[in-house]
């Protein structure tokens, strides 16, 4: 057979995309749906673990001074003998006045409760925020230093987070390993539902292969406009999917964002900062399996 040139090869992966709309709109539904739910889970996943990892801001200690005001030139001095510790490694400090601008901020729906509450008639205390590394053994160092009254006696109490930073931190973990293997198998399943998708619409149309190869033509000759054919309902799987994920992850986001994630309780990450990855992922899951599933049916039919 003579030699056709590359727009002649893609016209004819068109025209069979179109020729054979129902099978190929079956594709692109059931390729849709796995990218959307794989994708949906994802971006689940992803939120948990950014919600889950915010416990490691508990590993800190709240040392609460004595409710006489220290001199001014003390705080400088304390502040340098804290940062000063070992593992330590952020110290902050929050003053009384501004503790009680803090609850007024937490309770601004409810202003009432600290209504008889100013700057002479203030029952806050202040409050140096310490964050640590180190092993477990470390920070009940730490802990024990700082409850010395003889070092620190600016102190009235210090209370940790540790053994509520350790059981979170394995609850964490659990989960974590727990919906990433959901997440595995749920990607596998879509894999293989894509790939026998293809192979359906293609094994569909093993006459047309067959005459094909009667009358002389290569296995290039027929092979690549089918592949052409697939990626391309790849491609258009993976616009919807992404469209579709957009409109619901911003719904999701709106609602939740009204509710609990405006008070602080949880966070959700925008998508503005997720559909590159949404892109990369969808685009490389659906040109993956098509390509597959296309190799796979066609060399049933044609040595490739």
């Amino acid at each position: 057979m003579r030699k056709y040139s590359l727009s002649y090869l893609m016209s004819r992966s068109f025209k069979g995309f179109s020729r054979n709309g129902l099978m190929s709109i079956a594709s692109i539904l059931i390729l849709t749906s796995c990218l959307l739910v794989s994708g949906s889970f994802g971006l689940i996943i992803y939120n948990l673990y950014v919600n889950l990892n915010s416990l490691n801001e508990l590993n800190e200690i709240v040392c609460m001074c004595n409710y006489e005001k220290l001199p001014d030139e003390q705080y400088d001095d304390l502040y340098n003998r804290l940062t000063a510790l070992p593992n330590v490694t952020k110290v902050d400090f929050t003053s009384r006045e501004q503790a009680l601008v803090n609850m007024r901020e937490k309770y601004a729906q409810h202003p009432q409760v600290l209504d008889r509450f100013n700057e002479e008639n203030n029952p806050f205390f202040e409050i140096y925020t310490i964050s640590y590394t180190g092993s477990d053994q470390d920070a009940v160092n730490l802990l024990f230093t700082l409850r010395n009254k003889n070092e620190f006696p600016e102190f009235r109490t210090v209370e940790d987070k540790l053994e509520t930073a350790n059981t979170l931190e394995q609850l964490k973990n659990t989960i974590l390993w727990i919906f990433g293997a959901f997440m595995f198998i749920l990607v596998f399943i879509s894999v293989i539902i894509i790939m026998n998708t293809v192979r359906m619409a293609i094994s569909s149309r093993s006459e047309e292969i067959e005459i094909m190869r009667y009358i002389g033509a290569t296995g290039w000759f027929i092979s690549f406009p089918f592949m052409i054919e697939s990626l391309f309902t790849g491609l258009v799987s993976a616009v919807i999917a992404f469209v579709l994920q957009f409109l619901t992850y911003n719904y999701m986001f709106n609602m939740l964002s009204s509710g609990a994630a405006s008070s602080g309780i949880i966070t959700i990450v925008p998508f503005s900062e997720l559909w590159p990855y949404v892109v990369i992922g969808f685009l490389a899951l659906s040109f993956l399996t098509c390509y597959i599933g296309s190799k796979i049916s066609l060399s049933k039919h044609i040595k490739v």
